[in-house]
């Protein structure tokens, strides 16, 4: 599967209740209280000793960087009402085991937790997968205690593929198949 460059519109959407847009570095700051949240660090791979608003600019940076080399990556996500920012997601593409694959990837501030969002988030950006990528599946790699994710992928129809490392942090690796 060859994956296409993002369209124009990848980086200006709305679900029901949340926006999507490109992050800015404006955004540092607002994504800084994700690293405050040690126990949920194991999830991500992340340098836990550096300080949360260094780790918060370079995860930023990447995306803009991401958005520059015109691949996908994740966005701002905006709750409509509020208007506040309440954390990041989208499509990542990303090598497992020799193939290009497509993840649905999300992280949410933990004021945002239990509210549906990221089960929101996540099938807003399968449909968009599908729809216009066009793409024949899409994953979710979750770590094995990350209870809450699993719980999201599976109400959203993926279904367990396998266990793999990323980054050196073992997953289990979510598949939907159009």
């Amino acid at each position: 599967m060859s994956i296409t460059k993002p369209k124009t519109s990848y980086y200006e959407q709305a679900s029901d209740r949340l926006l999507f847009r490109s992050l800015t570095l404006d955004d540092v700051e607002l994504w800084t209280p994700f690293f405050n949240r040690d126990d949920y660090q194991r999830f991500l791979g992340q340098d836990i000793t550096l300080p949360g608003i260094q780790r918060s600019k370079v995860w930023i940076e990447r995306q803009i960087q991401r958005k520059d080399e015109g691949i996908h990556g994740q966005l701002a996500v905006i709750e409509k009402t509020s208007r506040k920012f309440i954390g990041v997601g989208g499509i990542i593409r990303r090598e497992l085991y020799g193939k290009e694959e497509l993840e649905i990837t999300y992280s949410l501030l933990p004021s945002s937790w239990g509210k549906g969002y990221a089960r929101e988030l996540a099938k807003h950006f399968m449909d968009y997968a599908q729809f216009d990528i066009k793409t024949e599946s899409i994953i979710s790699m979750v770590h094995p205690e990350n209870e809450a994710s699993i719980k999201v992928a599976l109400v959203n129809g993926l279904k367990f593929d396998r266990m793999a490392k990323f980054m050196t942090i073992p997953v289990e690796v979510y598949r939907l198949v159009f």
